[in-house]
C-alpha cells in the first residue's frame, strides 16, 4: 500500500522527475509481475527502438522549416512544403517520432519553447535546390519544429497514465492487504490494459508477423506444434506448462476442451511474455481458441 501511495504522490507532483516515478513503477513491477507493464515501463526509462512500438501520444505531424541562403537574400524559418519530396522521403519527416527515454524530455528551462529535430544532411542535400527552382536560394539546413507543448503532453500523458494505474490498483487491494503482491493477475492486466496503453497494447515491430502467425494450421492430437505456435506469440513457459497440464485434466474426465481448457482460454492474458505484448488480448483470444480447435478437430472453418 505504501509503494502505491508513493506512486500516486509523486505522479501528481510535477515536481518530481518522470524517471524516478518510472523507477518507483519498476519496483512495483517485480510486485504485480506483469510483463506488459514491464515492457511500458523498459521503453518509457531506456528509450524504444522502432516506429511501430511508439505510442499514440510519441507521434505527432510537425511543421518543416528551413533556412534559405541565396546571393543576395536570406530567408530565415521558412516553412517548407513538402509536395515535391519523393513519398518514402515525405514519409521521413512529415511526422515526429520521439524514441528518447521519457527523462530526456524533462528539465527543459522554457517548457513552452519549441525544439528543432535537424534533417539528415543527406536529405538536405537531396532537396536543397528543389524548393525555389526559378530561384538561387539553397536549403541549408533543415528541421522538424516541435512545439513545446508536445514535450510537456507527452510527459503529462506518462503522469496521467501511472496515476489512473496506481488509483485503480489501490482501490482493488482487499483492505488487509499489506502490500500490491495480494493483488490478482487478471486485475493487474485489465488494469495495465486499459491505464497504461489506453485500450490498446499493440507496441511492438512485428505486427505484420501477427497475421502470418495466424495462418498456422495445427494437426490433431499434435501438443508439440500447438506449444510451438503459442511460442511465436510470446506464451511464457509457465503458460505453456499450464496449458498443457489442463489439456491432460480435461481429457482425463473426458471433457475435451472443458472447464480447464475454457478457463486457461480466459486467462491466456496473464501468460503473455514480452513478445506476446505486441498484440492485443483479442488477437491472442481468437488465434488461441481456433488452435486448441484445430487440436481437437473441431475446428470448422
Amino acid at each position: 500500500m505504501r509503494l502505491l501511495d508513493e506512486i500516486i504522490d509523486a505522479a501528481v507532483d510535477e515536481k518530481v522527475p518522470i524517471g524516478t516515478l518510472l523507477r518507483k513503477c519498476l519496483v512495483l513491477e517485480q510486485q504485480v509481475k506483469n510483463e506488459k507493464f514491464r515492457a511500458w515501463l523498459g521503453c518509457e526509462l531506456d528509450g524504444y527502438d522502432q516506429i511501430e512500438e511508439l505510442p499514440p501520444y510519441r507521434v505527432f505531424n510537425c511543421v518543416n522549416k528551413g533556412l534559405f541562403i541565396g546571393h543576395a537574400m536570406r530567408v530565415d524559418d521558412q516553412p517548407i512544403s513538402l509536395h515535391v519530396m519523393e513519398e518514402k522521403d515525405r514519409k521521413l519527416i512529415e511526422k515526429v517520432y520521439l524514441y528518447q527515454p521519457a527523462a530526456s524530455y524533462e528539465g527543459r528551462p522554457n517548457k513552452s519553447a519549441d525544439s528543432a529535430l535537424p534533417w539528415n544532411p543527406s536529405l538536405t542535400a537531396k532537396y536543397q535546390t528543389k524548393f525555389f527552382e526559378d530561384s538561387d536560394l539553397v536549403l541549408n539546413p533543415a528541421w522538424q519544429e516541435i512545439p513545446g507543448s508536445v514535450l510537456v503532453g507527452l510527459l503529462e500523458q506518462i503522469r496521467t497514465r501511472v496515476l489512473r494505474f496506481a488509483l485503480e490498483l489501490k482501490d482493488s487491494l482487499p483492505p488487509s492487504a499489506g502490500d500490491s503482491t495480494q493483488l490478482s493477475p487478471a486485475v493487474v492486466e485489465s488494469s495495465v490494459v486499459n491505464h497504461i496503453y489506453g485500450g490498446n497494447i499493440l507496441i511492438a515491430s512485428n505486427a505484420e508477423n501477427i497475421s502470418q502467425i495466424a495462418h498456422t494450421t495445427i494437426t490433431v492430437g499434435d501438443i508439440e506444434g500447438l506449444k510451438r505456435a503459442f511460442s511465436l506469440l510470446g506464451l511464457t513457459e509457465k503458460g505453456m506448462k499450464e496449458l498443457e497440464a489442463d489439456i491432460k485434466a480435461d481429457e482425463t474426465n473426458g471433457q475435451p476442451i472443458g472447464p480447464r481448457i475454457r478457463g486457461w482460454l480466459a486467462n491466456v492474458g496473464q501468460y503473455l511474455g514480452k513478445e506476446g505484448a505486441k498484440a492485443g488480448i483479442d488477437v491472442i483470444k481468437k488465434l488461441a481458441t481456433k488452435w486448441i480447435l484445430q487440436y481437437y478437430g473441431m475446428d470448422l472453418g
